[in-house]
């Protein structure tokens, strides 16, 4: 199972403002080809944090891509291509290629990807760079420390002066 970290962040490392609103600042660009990954993978892995917040976008996308949603909570119920997942990173990615996925694309929360990361579970990273900083927000881990080693593959300058780089985290 692939684990691909697809986030939009700002220059001082964060991935939202501390509402966990950064639609504003993200390119239509950048939009597009975080779609196409979600596309390829067929499914796409949030905390519930997030997906309660942008709950209404995730019920358009359902029709298209499988949202798991990663909650301590047991007491939510899956809602046609909406799946409420509960445990370890380890047992939650498990699960998501157990359903037969061999690669799913993680969109935050900031817990989610410092969850995955600490657990060493990321393999790669594809991180849009945005020329802003908040002063405060949702870090990128949230309040995880991973350290991680990682390999540039590539790296291209957007619109708007964004900088995507990908990343293959060593293992």
């Amino acid at each position: 199972m692939k684990v691909i970290m697809y986030p939009a962040v700002t220059f001082d490392g964060f991935i939202s403002d501390l509402n966990g609103e950064c639609y504003s600042w993200i390119s239509e660009e950048d939009e597009k080809g975080y779609a196409q990954a979600k596309a390829r993978a067929g499914c796409v892995l949030v905390g519930r944090k997030t997906y309660e917040q942008y709950k209404d976008d995730f019920l358009v996308e359902q029709a298209k891509t499988v949202i798991f949603v990663y909650t301590s909570r047991t007491d939510q119920k899956d809602n046609g291509n909406i799946k409420f997942l509960h445990g370890t990173p380890e047992q939650i990615i498990k699960q998501i290629g157990d359903r037969g996925f061999s690669e799913v694309i993680v969109s935050g929360g900031g817990e989610v990807n410092g969850a995955l990361a600490e657990a060493g579970l990321v393999d790669e990273i594809i991180a849009s760079i945005y020329s802003l900083t908040l002063g405060e927000g949702i870090r990128l881990f949230g309040s995880y420390k991973p350290k991680l080693k990682l390999k540039l593959l590539s790296t291209a300058q957007e619109a708007d002066g964004i900088v995507k780089n990908h990343y293959q985290v060593e293992k």
